[in-house]
């Protein structure tokens, strides 16, 4: 049975800084635990930190992690001050970047982007397994 427990959020705002990738996956994966989703902590930290590598290599200014778990699933947005709409990239063997939106698209139950007037967020849901 699911209970109200289940339901939750979490927000973080993340300086533009490259140090921040480690803060918010180190803050993620702790809130994971500590809500007994082991089974999501490895996949959500991967995908997560690539959001926020992109935040910080494409804006300069600060971004906003959400983390919001409903009785059903788990939701982590990423809100930047960046435009546009960004695509999954095909890189050519041997680049060294541009797989990370690839990488959620992969992983993610569903994953987008919604603009906004100052930015926009790339967000990304997923589901836990039954045991």
């Amino acid at each position: 049975m699911r209970t109200s427990d289940d339901t939750w959020s979490y927000g973080i705002f993340v300086p533009h800084d490259p140090r921040a990738v480690g803060v918010v996956r180190a803050a993620l994966r702790r809130i994971l635990e500590d809500a007994s989703l082991h089974c999501l902590i490895d996949t959500a930290e991967l995908m997560v930190s690539e959001l926020v590598t992109n935040a910080y290599r494409y804006t300069t200014k600060d971004a906003y992690v959400s983390i919001d778990r409903s009785p059903y699933d788990l939701t982590i947005a990423v809100w930047d001050t960046g435009g546009g709409a960004p695509t999954p990239q095909a890189p050519e063997a041997g680049d060294v970047g541009g797989r990370g939106l690839g990488i959620v698209q992969a992983c993610a139950d569903a994953w987008g982007v919604r603009d906004y007037p100052n930015g926009k967020s790339v967000w990304f849901t997923l589901t836990p397994k039954a045991a």
